[in-house]
């Protein structure tokens, strides 16, 4: 007599289980204020071996910078690192989801805004980033995917 298939466990417990942008978000979230320089938001990047921040100013979250801001706004303009200021270069405003909304809905959010990161909410205040990155760990895994 043959064995039933079983399902992986994995399979069952996810079987119904929505997946949130909160599960696939990075926090806590890094900062730096609007009026740090580059080049010192270069060096912070570097060291935690990140490609973004979201920027303050005044302690409210209103901004964010990423490695492609600093390529294409501060190298390919010829601005001065040491003296040219966040406020000057960071993408304004975040776009935010909140932490329960379905991962997908993130995606979706993102390609509608061509943009690559996500401040993720909870009760209207900013307690993670999501990148594409963090989508790709989502959409790579096919046991995950509703499509």
């Amino acid at each position: 007599m043959k064995n039933k298939h079983v399902p992986h466990r994995f399979s069952k417990e996810h079987e119904d289980q929505v997946e949130e942008v909160g599960d696939y978000m990075t926090s806590p979230v890094l900062s730096v204020d609007s009026e740090a320089s580059i080049k010192g938001v270069a060096q912070i990047m570097q060291s935690k071996k990140i490609g973004s921040l979201f920027v303050k100013k005044g302690g409210e979250f209103v901004g964010v910078i990423t490695e492609n801001d600093l390529s294409r706004k501060v190298v390919a303009d010829g601005l001065d690192p040491a003296t040219t200021k966040v406020a000057e270069i960071m993408s304004e405003p975040i776009h935010t989801l909140d932490c329960k909304e379905h991962i997908e809905k993130a995606n979706q959010l993102m390609a509608q805004n061509k943009i690559r990161h996500l401040g993720v909410t909870k009760n209207d205040e900013i307690i993670g980033i999501l990148s594409v990155r963090d989508l790709v760990a989502y959409f790579s895994n096919s046991r995950m995917r509703t499509w």
